[in-house]
């Protein structure tokens, strides 16, 4: 059949539109992981250096009181992160609705930072560690509330990611400088906390001001948050039953050992998330474009879910052979001395990269932007709950390397689950299919 001159004006106009999309998702993603880069420029210069003042105990203390704070932005964040970026991209063309958004998000926000207070009450009577050292708890808690009310899902949702990533980055740099001339001795670890509250705070005092530059600032409301609370519950189950097997792993060890075994185990686990995190950059560019075509157009949904596995689990693979191959290394140059015992702990956690790499894809990519956040929560519950079980069964004999193992066992049980819940829900791996809504219902 030949094809109408109106056809193949609409043709050419799809493919443009196409190419502009595509290049601009490049474009985020490109500029997400420079940013992303800079900021992990400063805990690869200041890890070096804090692993060799502090030596292994204080080093261990620094990171058990930061694994703690770092679960508490999770409470804080409650899953915003990601509920209420997926809301914007979907309502942004609304001003009202946008406006509505953001009250009770904020609202929500300010509420749970509420509820980690007696959190905090708690660590401090019942943790030793933190007991002999409050001021160490104290900016943990500091640090928690500065991360955690970042309105950067604001600017996600509006794929607008690059100035509050730089501004995160730059907050990071600053606290960076910081380090290098306050902090001398082993008993400086917590003017490192310090620090980071601070630069962190800064951007998100900055991003807020933005933000309210183009959203009328409305007084918090206990209704609205409240709402929101309860509208974002499923993702809030997710992220902090992820964060036991995920953040809280230094902090878990703690609790089971001494704060050298922190401090081995901790240093490993930092470098190999630090190359998780750059993951993070290409996951927050293609999140609310997902979103936006869950709803819109299927084909492209399944076009850019390929594209993220070929980006992400690429990726992964190649950082975590590279960790695996290089990790004497590794260790030698950003540890130090006093560490030797780290090399095996950092291989058996590159394993964890490709792993979460495939979890990425199929939880971030598909399950929470076609709705599935219960199956996808209870897998992280159950591997939150499978972290700790091990955890308390292989650290008392094996350390470090019981942790590390714990630790994997439970990203396995969650990348797995979503590869068979995609399946189950109609899916093809090869090629790459996303089923249709009516297969989905039919298979639910």
């Amino acid at each position: 059949m030949t094809k109408s001159k109106d056809d193949k004006i609409g043709e050419a106009l799809d493919k443009g539109f196409s190419g502009r999309f595509q290049s601009k998702l490049a474009g985020d993603a490109v500029a997400l992981s420079l940013a992303h880069v800079l900021g992990l420029v400063v805990p690869f210069l200041t890890i070096p250096y804090l692993a060799r003042i502090l030596r292994p105990e204080g080093f261990g203390l620094l990171l058990f009181a930061q694994s703690f704070g770092l679960w508490l932005v999770l409470v804080i964040e409650f899953g915003f992160d990601l509920s209420g970026t997926r809301i914007v991209s979907r309502i942004r063309e609304n001003p009202t609705r946008l406006a509505e958004v953001v009250l009770g998000v904020q609202s929500a926000k300010m509420l749970a930072f509420l509820l980690t207070i007696p959190f905090a009450v708690a660590a401090f009577i019942a943790v030793p560690l933190f007991r002999d050292n409050p001021i160490y708890l104290l900016w943990g808690f500091l640090f928690a509330g500065a991360r955690g009310l970042s309105p950067n899902w604001y600017f996600f949702g509006q794929e607008r990611m690059i100035a509050p990533a730089f501004l995160e980055a730059g907050g990071k740099v600053v606290s960076a400088i910081g380090v290098f001339l306050l902090v001398k001795i082993p008993e400086d670890g917590w003017r490192v906390l310090a620090l980071q509250t601070l630069g962190m705070g800064a951007a998100v005092a900055y991003m807020t001001v933005w933000m309210y530059s183009e959203v009328s600032w409305v007084r918090p409301s206990l209704r609205a948050g409240f709402y929101m609370l309860k509208q974002s519950a499923g993702i809030f189950v997710f992220r902090g039953s992820s964060g036991l097997y995920m953040q809280a792993n230094a902090f878990v060890l703690g609790l089971l050992t001494n704060p050298a075994v922190v401090g081995l185990f901790g240093g490993a686990e930092r470098i190999i998330r630090a190359g998780i995190s750059m993951l993070q950059p290409l996951s927050q560019a293609f999140f609310p474009r997902v979103s936006h075509s869950a709803v819109k157009d299927l084909e492209e949904a399944g076009r850019l879910l390929w594209l993220s596995l070929v980006w992400i689990g690429g990726l992964s693979l190649i950082m975590g052979a590279t960790s695996f191959v290089a990790a004497p290394i590794l260790v030698n140059i950003l540890l130090g001395p006093g560490y030797e015992s780290a090399v095996p702990i950092l291989q058996a956690l590159s394993v964890l990269v490709p792993i979460i790499g495939v979890g990425t894809v199929f939880g971030i990519q598909w399950a929470l932007p076609w709705g599935f956040e219960v199956p996808f929560s209870g897998l992280v519950v159950l591997a939150g709950a499978l972290n700790l079980v091990l955890a308390f069964l292989l650290v008392p004999q094996f350390g470090g390397m019981g942790m590390a193992s714990s630790v994997v066992a439970a990203e396995a049980l969650v990348a797995f689950g979503l590869v068979a819940l995609f399946l189950r829900k109609g899916g093809s791996l090869w090629p790459l299919r996303i089923a249709s809504t009516e297969t989905i219902h039919e298979q639910s």
